[in-house]
């Protein structure tokens, strides 16, 4: 049992002590490419769910074309940085 123990917290940690391999800007750029598509997806889910909300629908409608926007501005900040293409 303790042997067990053992093997488990060494595998445990092993994943801590481990470095990740970073990210390169390839998989940067396609996680904001992905996060634009969720934002687009969220937006026609809200924009789909009626109109009794009490105004919060349309709140939340422009909370996510802010956030749409912010990924827009974040994407022309790297491309003027050189961190993306």
């Amino acid at each position: 049992m303790r042997m067990l123990a053992a093997t488990l917290l060494l595998f445990a940690l092993s994943g801590v002590a481990s470095p990740q391999k970073p990210k390169t800007f390839a998989d940067i750029q396609a996680d904001m490419v992905q996060a634009r598509q969720h934002l687009t997806a969220a937006k026609d889910l809200v924009y789909r769910a009626g109109t009794e909300w009490g105004g919060h629908r349309m709140n939340a409608l422009k909370q996510i074309d802010a956030a749409i926007a912010e990924v827009d501005r974040a994407e022309q900040y790297a491309k003027a940085h050189h961190y993306v293409k």
